[in-house]
């Protein structure tokens, strides 16, 4: 399992065990959300239901992701981006590289995904006890976007390992001569 993967789960793992181990010290009543101020607003009883429902949220999410990524070397047609036609076209000993790419960008993408979960919990915990959370929400602002540049760049190299494939298996085809 690579550090990224490796990351990924622990960091999941930390939100599930978070959460659990969190109801219990629970006020009476929890936050169902947390306004661009950082303020907590919309209190419903404490419930497993109330209090699980973003970890719930980010388990499901991660699923989908998770088996869209075990899918791709048997379905890469799954993955959308603007080469999946000349993927298809491409002879499957010569797509491992892309896989490969697209299955660590799904890998960054899920972390994003996990970690937004990770503090949007953690404002509903401070909220319920409270607490306001402008840095959270700073942070949650700059998240946004950030995985914007992030599938930007991670869609570009896998277009760059599409096209030195396609050269790989062009050169091979149509090799030069002398």
């Amino acid at each position: 399992m690579t550090p990224l993967r490796t990351l990924l789960w622990l960091v999941l793992g930390a939100l599930v065990i978070g959460a659990v181990f969190a109801y219990p010290q629970l006020p009476a009543s929890v936050p169902q959300n947390i306004g661009a101020d950082g303020r907590a607003g919309g209190f419903v009883p404490r419930s497993p239901y109330a209090w699980g429902m973003p970890v719930l949220m980010a388990v499901a999410i991660f699923a989908g992701l998770e088996w869209v990524r075990t899918q791709l070397p048997h379905r890469p047609a799954l993955f959308n981006f603007s080469g999946k036609e000349q993927l298809q076209r491409l002879p499957v000993e010569y797509r491992g590289g892309v896989i490969a790419r697209m299955q660590r960008f799904m890998d960054v993408v899920n972390l994003q995904v996990v970690c937004t979960f990770v503090l949007i919990q953690w404002m509903l915990w401070r909220g319920a006890h409270g607490a306001t959370s402008e840095t959270l929400t700073v942070a949650l602002l700059v998240l946004s976007p950030a995985m914007i540049v992030v599938a930007g760049l991670g869609v570009s190299g896998i277009q760059n390992e599409l096209d030195r494939a396609q050269r790989a298996y062009d050169s091979r085809r149509h090799p030069q001569r002398p």
